[in-house]
């Protein structure tokens, strides 16, 4: 019994949907403050990784900081990329053993595999603990449908050599179903100086047992990947030409239980995550900053967290009350090269104990409120609370609603900056985040909807290596405000529109990388006929600071690009998407000295059985 309730984890919350674990722990998250990317979105842009359907959401700014094979940055609201929480259907998947300090590689995640993101743009320590400092981003996989028996094949290829394969198989019955699936993916050559090949597998399996709902879950993946270092100056400015090379491997398995229905509702849910990366990186040669060393590193972390909660209600008030237990352990062998090979190696175990509760209440007239509380005692470290209250008021049935939320979050420093024989500070303290926001929205029929939001993050205690002192310390302090305008429309029944806009307002003692002022897109997608969907884009980002080795601090130039695409249903067994990206050729970098890539063309083929 105790073993089989452990396999349900993979999702930290009930197997069923009507909990938003990505935002809240109750039946109805707070208002405003979610944004989801569909699976019929993924599928439009034909992405090689998920960062780029997340830059068409409000607040968030993503890409990659060397091509496919490069690293992944994304910012919501500001924040560095390690102040976002990322899940994969609940289980938390940051790294603390990694340079970047516990931000997440977006390219370990095939694309084909994700049914839905979630994101969450403001501090949620307190339902997931440390970690959410700006934000939560849920990628949540395909499920098997009930009562469904199918196997779906696809084949896609891109016009810079980039190809995919995958299939899955989905069998459903009254009490639940499996679903299991397998892709791989190469870059070919889609960026300049840059490679990927990634290969994933993911079995789900749920099913009702009496009154209780139970999910499995089970997931592979393995890249390659090759790259010029990051801040090199990449294929344009690298005065070395010696690319960065890696091999990652994730693994994820677990169970969830839930009994659904009205009244008590406990919920248990055990998982179990390891991540591996093993990397080779060359020196840079000195340009306008120094240059660094050559560098190897073979890490290995691995997560197990176990969470169990109550939820209470079904009227007005719905509540949730739980306990949760973490272990992280995280290893690094690693060597500098000085001109003498100089190892460095570090190995940490760090355990969280947790309380949590959370409360929804739905007075009447209009008004709903939430509230969240979080107690996290870490072993032999510190104690941290944090909170978050929002409120709604419709003052009209169908009409407006107006929200405000505060809310507070804090990040654990990671493993290597605590550790790292060379620059580990072992008397770190947490970094910790407070967040407001207010705003009103408007939802309609078909899925329609208006967002208009105001907000402020402050940010405080933030980790930064001090070359005087030759170590990492908490120091500096950083203010994020801004204002985003997000909606959909659905002007007539075959045409559909949607889109973002976003302004960002920094206060920083140092300029900070990658964040335009303004960012924005608008997609249109048309149902010509019953067969033919044609769709399109235009997106565009103004001006930003970057840096690299080989030229110090920059302004780098905003662009715009547009993309087309089509959707043909050839016959019941047969579908044809086809993509043409960069529309215009438009030349532009994300990142100093990688050159992103120029129009090309993307087609999938897919096969139903």
């Amino acid at each position: 019994m105790l073993l089989d309730a452990a396999l349900m984890l993979l999702a930290a919350g009930p197997a069923g949907d009507s909990i938003v674990i990505t935002a809240s722990r109750t039946e109805a998250a707070p208002p405003g403050g979610l944004s989801a990317v569909e699976a019929a979105e993924i599928e439009r842009l034909q992405p090689a990784s998920l960062l780029e359907t997340l830059d068409d959401v409000a607040g968030v700014r993503t890409f990659s900081t060397g091509g496919a094979g490069g690293r992944s940055f994304l910012s919501i609201r500001g924040g560095e990329p390690n102040f976002t929480l990322v899940l994969l259907d609940g289980v938390k998947l940051n790294d603390p053993t990694n340079s970047r300090g516990g931000g997440f590689d977006f390219f370990a995640i095939d694309p084909s595999l994700v049914e839905r993101i979630e994101v969450a743009r403001d501090a949620v320590s307190a339902v997931h603990g440390s970690d959410a400092l700006s934000g939560v981003v849920n990628l949540r996989l395909r499920a098997p449908g009930p009562g469904t028996r199918r196997l779906t094949a696809r084949a896609q290829a891109g016009s810079e050599g980039d190809a995919g394969l995958g299939a899955a198989l989905n069998s459903g019955w009254a009490e639940g179903g499996l679903l299991a699936a397998a892709s791989w993916y190469d870059s070919g050559g889609l960026s300049a100086g840059s490679s990927l090949e990634r290969r994933q597998g993911l079995v789900q399996l749920r099913q009702r047992i009496g009154g209780v709902e139970a999910r499995l879950l089970g997931l592979h993946g393995h890249a390659d990947r090759s790259a010029f270092p990051e801040d090199s100056g990449g294929p344009r400015l690298a005065v070395l030409r010696e690319r960065e090379r890696g091999r990652a491997e994730l693994n994820a398995a677990g169970l969830g239980l839930r009994r659904p229905g009205k009244g008590v509702r406990p919920g248990l849910s055990l998982s179990w995550s390891q991540q591996k990366d093993r990397s080779a990186t060359p020196a840079i040669a000195p340009g306008a900053l120094q240059g660094t060393p050559a560098l190897a590193a073979d890490s290995r972390f691995a997560r197990v967290e176990a969470i169990a909660d109550i939820g209470l209600g079904d009227g007005p008030l719905v509540a949730t009350l739980g306990a949760a237990w973490l272990r992280e352990s995280g290893r690094s062998d690693g060597m500098i090269d000085f001109g003498f090979p100089l190892p460095v190696r570090f190995d940490l175990v760090r355990t969280t104990s947790s309380a949590f509760a959370e409360a929804s209440l739905k007075p009447g007239g209009g008004f709903a409120l939430n509230l969240a509380a979080r107690y996290d005692d870490v072993a032999d470290g510190g104690r941290s609370w944090t909170g978050r209250a929002a409120a709604a008021w419709q003052p009209a049935p169908g009409g407006p609603t107006l929200f405000a939320r505060a809310g507070e979050g804090y990040k654990l420093p990671s493993f290597y900056a605590l550790a790292h024989p060379l620059i580990g500070n072992p008397g770190l303290r947490p970094e910790r985040s407070r967040n407001v926001e207010a705003g009103v929205e408007m939802a309609g029929a078909r899925g329609d909807g208006i967002r208009f939001a105001v907000f402020s993050n402050y940010f405080r205690d933030l980790i930064d290596f001090d070359p005087a002192a030759f170590t990492t310390v908490n120091r500096d302090r950083v203010r994020a405000s801004g204002a985003e305008l997000e909606g959909r429309w659905t002007p007539a029944p075959a045409l559909s529109l949607a889109g973002a806009l976003s302004w960002l307002d920094l206060d920083s003692p140092t300029p900070l990388r990658g964040r335009p002022r303004w960012q924005g897109s608008l997609r249109a997608a048309w149902q010509a006929s019953t067969s033919l969907e044609l769709n399109g884009a235009v997106r565009f980002n103004s001006d930003y600071f970057d840096s690299s080795i080989p030229t110090g601090l920059i302004r780098a130039d905003g662009h715009g690009e547009a993309d087309l695409g089509l959707r043909w249903q050839i016959s019941p067994r047969f579908t044809l998407a086809a993509a043409l990206r960069n529309l215009t050729g438009e030349r532009y970098e994300d990142a100093v000295g990688f050159p992103a890539p120029g129009r090309l063309v993307r087609a999938t083929l897919s096969a139903g059985f």
